[in-house]
């Protein structure tokens, strides 16, 4: 039996249809669905992956990043290089593909000198000759705190201790006795951003002479990075920090002491000498008349 040649016609162009349909339909972008976690000052890769069937695939290529909540153009790339004047200038010499890896279909973005700004939605975009998608990403910025600052200050009442330190984002503060009891409630955390976005944590602990414990401990930890920073400091410390702050003030008065009384001899040296010479002056005067 023939086959009817229009038939057979008809048959191969919807096959055609049909494979042309699923390449486009295979085309595909992806990202990570785990937000990535992004360190102050370090450098992150925003990762994006996308479908190449061919060499003809990275003909037109075009990727494009973009900072959702705020619709900045992080990363624009067609016409085989970068379009850096398309670029906001808060991304601006911070941004680079991997060359070498598109024809793999990695689009991934690295991104330089993380900055609090940086956080939130990332948009990767992906076009070529066989189609089109995009996908969206989070970046969580976050930053190690630093060594905290101590300071003591003493009042008539008691003695208050201060801790300082600075990062991101707010950390959990809480500090206990040597009963390892929380006296948190006694104490005073405050927060607040600096210039360049990170959050500058002051703790206060005031403590009342007839209340003290022979040992404090201070505790701090940023939940996002896992870090926990912890300082013990005893009584000893502080009486150590009372007698160097006592010798000192002694030391003040009694340099303030001694330099009045030498100011005060060689006032009365000085004024015994002028009242000598003029007593001589005067004799002399008289003995010429």
């Amino acid at each position: 039996m023939r086959s009817d040649p229009s038939i057979v016609r008809s048959l191969i162009s919807v096959l055609v249809i049909i494979g042309f349909s699923l390449a486009v339909a295979e085309f595909k972008v992806d990202t990570p669905e785990a937000p990535v976690t992004a360190i102050y000052g370090q450098y992150t890769v925003l990762r994006c992956s996308f479908t190449v069937q061919d060499e003809s695939s990275l003909e037109r290529l075009v990727i494009g990043w973009q900072h959702v909540e705020t619709e900045e153009v992080v990363y624009s790339y067609y016409y085989g290089k970068e379009q850096l004047s398309r670029q906001s200038p808060q991304y601006s010499g911070r941004t680079s593909l991997f060359p070498e890896q598109l024809k793999q279909g990695n689009a991934s973005l690295k991104l330089d000198r993380v900055r609090p700004a940086d956080a939130g939605q990332y948009q990767c975009f992906v076009s070529n000759t066989k189609g089109n998608d995009q996908s969206t990403m989070s970046l969580i910025f976050t930053a190690y705190y630093k060594e905290p600052d101590f300071f003591i200050q003493l009042r008539p009442s008691g003695t208050v201790f201060r801790f300082e330190s600075q990062g991101y984002p707010k950390a959990s503060v809480s500090w206990y006795n040597e009963e390892n009891e929380d006296i948190s409630r006694l104490t005073e955390t405050s927060y607040r951003q600096s210039g360049d976005g990170l959050y500058l944590l002051q703790s206060i602990l005031e403590i009342h002479d007839h209340n003290r414990s022979s040992n404090y401990t201070f505790r701090l930890r940023n939940d996002v990075l896992h870090q926990s920073v912890s300082r013990t400091f005893g009584l000893t410390e502080m009486k150590t920090a009372e007698v160097h702050t006592r010798n000192r003030w002694m030391l003040v008065v009694f340099l303030l002491v001694t330099e009045f009384i030498i100011i005060l001899i060689l006032g009365t040296v000085l004024y015994k000498k002028h009242v000598d010479w003029k007593i001589k002056k005067d004799k002399m005067e008289t003995t010429f008349s």
